[in-house]
């Protein structure tokens, strides 16, 4: 479990009515959540959080859709993080194939999670985890949403993948090696980097992927089409 932060500010923007009430009673559940507002889309986001700030409330995580009436989620995302980016963004989604939130992560949100398999508690855990700076990006959700991109003719499953995950230039390097089996040991010798940044960008890739275990993370690595693959068609070299 993620620990507790004390007076965690969070927003809504243009939920559903009843999604909305369903949040709203979550959040209630925990002491150290302050629900800071419920907000149309990320214009009026930006006017409340400034208002906020100014009386000394401020707001750690923002949750919004995809979609919604005025301004999509991937919109409001990057005018949050390029006015605050201090303050982060959870996506939640409906639609297991919906691609535009690999588009959110990639304009800096958080993560993303589908609010139909989400338990209470977990979409607390969650709050609390990219509050924190961590990701939240669910494996089976990422490769649905970027199956449905390339099938669209869009980006490649590779590109995506890694878009998603956020996975640096480095940690694409070390995801391939892995790919192909190797020991720490052998991609340290193969980057020239130390055993101990090995095992750390080892634990990085794991975690962004959630595939909790080497040999996940190394099955992502030949699904996404990464292994043999050299990094800078897969990330932009300013990553590294």
């Amino acid at each position: 479990m993620v620990g507790h932060m004390i007076d965690l500010g969070v927003m809504l923007i243009d939920f559903s009515p009843v999604v909305r009430a369903g949040l709203q009673a979550i959040l209630a559940t925990d002491n150290n959540i302050r629900v800071t507002g419920d907000v149309p889309n990320g214009v009026e986001a930006l006017l409340h959080i400034k208002k906020l700030y100014a009386i000394g409330k401020p707001v750690h995580v923002v949750l919004t859709e995809t979609r919604n009436e005025k301004m999509d989620g991937v919109q409001a995302t990057r005018l949050i993080k390029e006015a605050y980016p201090e303050i982060h963004v959870l996506v939640l989604t409906e639609n297991l194939n919906d691609t535009l939130v690999i588009d959110a992560i990639h304009a800096g949100a958080g993560g993303y999670i589908f609010l139909k398999d989400t338990m209470p508690e977990l979409l607390i855990e969650n709050i609390y985890r990219v509050a924190r700076g961590g990701t939240q990006i669910k494996t089976d959700l990422l490769f649905a949403a970027v199956e449905n991109l390339i099938n669209n003719g869009r980006k490649t499953l590779a590109e995506r993948t890694t878009e998603a995950a956020h996975l640096t230039a480095r940690e694409v390097d070390v995801l391939r090696l892995m790919g192909n089996g190797d020991s720490n040991k052998a991609i340290a010798n193969s980057l020239g980097i130390t055993l101990d940044t090995t095992k750390k960008h080892v634990s990085n890739v794991i975690d962004k992927l959630e595939a909790k275990t080497r040999i996940r993370a190394a099955i992502i690595a030949a699904q996404a089409g990464i292994v043999g693959n050299p990094v800078t068609t897969l990330v932009p070299k300013a990553n590294l």
